[in-house]
């Protein structure tokens, strides 16, 4: 569990409370105040998700892209900062222990569909996944199959 907090920025456009990334985990339940800031591509656009008061938002991570052979995509987001208003939000991350293998379930691997990734551990995708910091969005071309 984290806990986000991003002041007010008379010039918002000269920042990102968090750049543009996906998370390296399975699943991420966000807890987020009323004021709005969270963004998710999609086509192309960066997207405004609205706060909906005494919600979660859940976010698919690069484990379950993985997991999932690419059948759920991991969630390329961001984090603005409002010029009036602070904003917070807390995010808690489920993530598999450090030696847990990862792979695509053995159950979506066919002649038709071939596994997308190789087999990795959670602690050799995570210290990826922080040696090139929030510099590019995901890292998961670096576990792609040959």
């Amino acid at each position: 569990m984290a806990m986000n907090y991003y002041p007010p920025c008379p010039q918002p456009e000269l920042t990102y409370g968090l750049p543009g990334h996906t998370d390296p985990n399975l699943i991420t339940i966000l807890l987020q105040d009323e004021v709005p800031g969270l963004q998710v591509l999609r086509n192309g656009k960066w997207i405004g998700v609205n706060p909906i008061p005494n919600t979660f938002i859940v976010n698919i991570g690069d484990q379950m892209q993985v997991i999932s052979n690419d059948k759920y995509k991991s969630v390329l987001h961001r984090a603005l900062v409002n010029s009036e208003k602070e904003r917070i939000s807390i995010p808690t991350f489920y993530c598999p222990s450090p030696e847990a293998v990862i792979e695509p379930a053995k159950g979506l691997i066919d002649e038709d569909h071939p596994a997308v990734y190789r087999s990795f551990t959670y602690a050799e995708f995570y210290e990826k996944f922080w040696d090139r910091g929030l510099a590019t969005e995901c890292c998961l071309d670096k576990f792609k199959a040959a």
